[in-house]
């Protein structure tokens, strides 16, 4: 991963290089935050479904956390879990503790993450690979494998190169200065190669509308390739 002081002299401007990145779309960061966390929370609520002990509550990893921003919505959801989180950047780490004390924060050096073997039941990142360096993504990816459990889950959220806007955006937002866009195929392949089964993906983000109609639209016409961004989701055998 880039060197955390990278990360860190960004921490005063980071919603607002979003938020200025994105405003053409008529909506703020928050927005596209609390969408992606609406997939989480289905996500989560899915594997809750058919796990032995749907009682029990998830341990879950946020790798590359940053300020925590979506937090709130997925401790806040209804679902049980114990929510951990983890980035390179420590204030800004220290900062994410303030604003979510339930939250159990780390930081790191940005390879071998500090958490034993199997862990965790799901391990997720939103957009943090394309901040990895290219040669370092099967090990980022081989990383998130070793902390969950066999069975567990992963799911990687990235920008897709493919949507133009995506692209204007990134080439505009001084965080994605040193970024280098995964495409859904390439990312795919990687998590593959990670030794994890059952692939998936889904486009998503197709519209910057609000609402439950917008959102059951976004999810109906995933395996389009259109989407501002994608996820791809996988389980430890």
């Amino acid at each position: 991963m880039n060197a955390p002081q990278e990360f860190d002299q960004h921490k005063e401007t980071y919603r607002s290089d979003i938020d200025n990145a994105v405003a053409f779309s008529g909506q703020s960061h928050d927005f596209f935050t609390r969408v992606k966390a609406e997939y989480l929370v289905d996500m989560f609520k899915d594997f809750q479904a058919k796990s032995a002990d749907p009682s029990k509550p998830l341990r879950v990893l946020d790798i590359g956390c940053g300020h925590g921003h979506i937090h709130p919505y997925l401790v806040d959801s209804g679902v049980a879990l114990k929510l951990s989180a983890i980035d390179v950047a420590a204030t800004v780490v220290d900062e994410a503790k303030a604003m979510n004390p339930t939250v159990d924060y780390k930081s790191y050096e940005g390879e071998r993450l500090p958490y034993d073997d199997q862990s965790f039941d799901i391990a997720y990142t939103i957009a943090v690979m394309h901040h990895v360096p290219p040669a370092q993504w099967p090990a980022f990816l081989d990383e998130m494998r070793r902390v969950v459990r066999p069975g567990g889950m992963i799911a990687i959220f990235e920008h897709n190169p493919i949507n133009p806007l995506t692209q204007w955006i990134v080439r505009t937002c001084p965080i994605d200065e040193n970024a280098v866009l995964l495409w859904n195929r390439r990312l795919s392949a990687l998590v593959a190669q990670s030794n994890m089964v059952d692939v998936t993906s889904k486009y998503i983000l197709f519209t910057p509308l609000d609402g439950p109609a917008y959102r059951k639209f976004d999810k109906m016409i995933g395996w389009l390739p259109l989407g501002a961004q994608y996820y791809v989701s996988a389980r430890r055998p």
